[in-house]
């Protein structure tokens, strides 16, 4: 009997130790590389804001990375959110002697100017989230259109043909993908019919940043000057949701649907919550997971340093998140 408890104790412990181990090989190697070329490379990072969850979420990842695989990483931010501060900012971060530079930019109109400093110190770049696919870097993100195309399919197929929409703007600096998400819903309604129905009657621009604060703020003026609202389309998921807080503090039952972008947990909770709009306006977002575009872009990078084929564009997928499939995406919430 003593003899087979000592055995059974072994068998145990070797489990709890192999388990163990998994478990730690798991979380020392989260990207899952062949090998780590990224140790002791120094490389910057311009973000564009840490005033959204989305933006912090993407930077503390990150940060959390470069610890994991032993990177020099240097993360400054715009202030201010121009071009001239973001240029200034890549100068200095590639005079400390950085090794890659990633970027997300205030818009496309940067993008090339900064590309061009990095050619001439012979520096790779690599944007993220706030462009597009361009010459002289590697663009790692999501389709904008294409989320967006998805976004604007569900408004079609849950309105059904008519609709008086307000638009929950983005800054007026953000030149770079308002445009795409915002032709890629229109296109999105399209397919399901006719897009005449679909009346974009107001908008109103963010005056400092996306985050839910503006969003209320925003909504609020569009609450007073409107009297019907069908449809709110908000730039992003904290817009989207301060604007789902000024229409419940307005008690406002004239609103039928919110949608916004990127999958933020708490859109993600408020999408069920909604119940397809059974208990509220409903609400809609799009898959721009900002820890999946942090690790992807990490992952390109070694592979840039393991000398592979680099493409000029990765992205993560394409995917419209409503009520019907918002189950699947939660462990993506941020």
């Amino acid at each position: 009997m003593k003899k087979s408890r000592l055995i059974t104790a072994a068998v145990l412990m070797l489990c709890l130790l192999l388990v163990a181990s998994v478990g730690f090989s798991a979380s020392k190697d989260p990207l899952k590389l062949e090998k780590n070329y990224l140790k002791g490379k120094n490389i910057g990072f311009i973000q564009l804001t840490l005033g959204t969850t989305y933006h912090a979420a993407m930077s503390d990842r990150f940060t959390e990375l470069a610890k994991t695989y032993g990177i020099k990483f240097s993360q400054v931010c715009s202030s201010n959110r121009s071009a001239e501060e973001q240029m200034s900012l890549a100068e200095d971060l590639i005079a400390k002697g950085v090794d890659v530079l990633i970027l997300n930019p205030v818009g496309d109109e940067i993008v090339p100017a900064i590309a061009g400093l990095c050619a001439r110190k012979n520096v790779p770049l690599f944007c993220v989230d706030n462009t597009s696919p361009g010459e002289g870097y590697v663009y790692v993100g999501i389709d904008n259109f294409a989320i967006a195309r998805e976004i604007g399919r569900f408004i079609g197929e849950f309105m059904g043909g008519k609709a008086k929409m307000v638009y929950v703007r983005s800054t007026p600096t953000d030149t770079g993908c308002p445009a795409l998400r915002f032709g890629g819903i229109m296109g999105g309604i399209s397919d399901q019919g006719e897009i005449k129905g679909y009346q974009l009657i107001d908008e109103r621009w963010a005056s400092q940043d996306v985050g839910e604060s503006e969003g209320m703020l925003q909504m609020e003026e569009l609450l007073a000057a409107n009297d019907q609202i069908d449809v709110v389309i908000a730039h992003h998921d904290a817009q989207a949701l301060g604007a789902l807080t000024a229409i419940k503090n307005a008690r406002r039952n004239d609103i039928k649907l919110i949608v916004g972008f990127d999958g933020e947990k708490r859109m993600l909770e408020e999408i069920k919550k909604a119940r397809n709009g059974r208990n509220g306006p409903a609400l809609a977002t799009g898959l721009n997971s900002p820890t999946m575009i942090a690790e992807l872009t990490l992952q390109v990078i070694n592979d840039m340093f393991a000398k592979k084929p680099i493409r000029d564009s990765y992205y993560i997928p394409v995917v419209g998140i409503s009520y019907k499939n918002v189950n699947k995406y939660m462990e993506y919430g941020f």
